[in-house]
């Protein structure tokens, strides 16, 4: 469903994602790790064009997109299929958390309001937080301001979500409810890539582990084949640092 070939990015001289090739199944959830500075969040960022990467092409679906030709039109092409979820929450600060899910479908979807309501009560349900709906975010909680950010992404009806560090700004005790949203999610069967250093969560909810360092991917497989069989030295001393379990 997803194809990328050859990503290539450098800012300067410093060579930050040196030809990667990631092909993602439909319901996929490919989960990519690897120590700070090793290009996951740049590559995901060039998924999404907001990093625009040198060189490579990425497909999904039918729609293919060369990173160093996409015009504005094939990138919205692309962005209509795709939805991130940032480190930061970045919700709109002025509304609520209703209005925060309605505004991707009354502005880029040009939904009703009415039905972007219903659509936006319905999502805020599924992330645990319809008592919220009025709140601004500055009356929300990390965990909370995030789940609304994973409901926002979920409004669009994407073909695939991006997941950017989901939990790096959150305080170490509400870690656990935004993770448990994100394998809710993941149960739906949306294709999904994710960024993350939670180690006992990725062993739990992917397809498929990444292991990156310096802009390559150096291993890839099951959960199990990355954990339990590693192949690659680097990897085995990245996962050595971390103490995980799984369910």
């Amino acid at each position: 469903m997803i194809d990328i070939k050859q990503v290539h990015k450098a800012f300067g001289k410093n060579q930050i994602l040196r030809g990667i090739d990631l092909t993602v199944e439909r319901g996929e959830v490919v989960v990519i790790l690897g120590p700070s500075g090793s290009g996951k969040s740049t590559f995901l960022r060039c998924l999404n064009f907001l990093e625009r990467a040198d060189q490579g092409e990425i497909s999904i679906d039918h729609t293919t997109v060369k990173f160093n030709q996409a015009r504005p039109k094939d990138i919205l092409a692309l962005r209509r299929k795709t939805a991130m979820v940032f480190q930061q929450y970045d919700l709109f600060l002025h509304k609520t958390a209703l209005e925060n899910i309605m505004e991707g479908l009354v502005i880029a979807r040009k939904q009703p309001k009415d039905q972007a309501y219903d659509t936006a009560l319905q999502l805020l349900t599924k992330v645990g937080l319809l008592e919220k709906k009025d709140a601004y975010p500055h009356q929300l909680s990390g965990g909370q301001q995030q789940r609304v950010g994973i409901a926002r992404a979920l409004a669009l009806n994407p073909e695939v979500i991006l997941f950017d560090e989901p939990t790096s700004a959150l305080d170490p005790e509400l870690v656990g409810e935004t993770l448990d949203v994100i394998k809710q999610v993941a149960q739906t069967g949306v294709t999904m890539i994710i960024v993350t250093h939670e180690m006992s969560f990725a062993y739990d909810i992917a397809d498929r582990v990444i292991f990156m360092e310096d802009g390559v991917i150096v291993e890839s497989g099951t959960p199990e084949e990355v954990f339990e069989q590693t192949k690659e030295e680097r990897t085995k001393q990245f996962l050595a640092r971390f103490s995980y379990h799984h369910s």
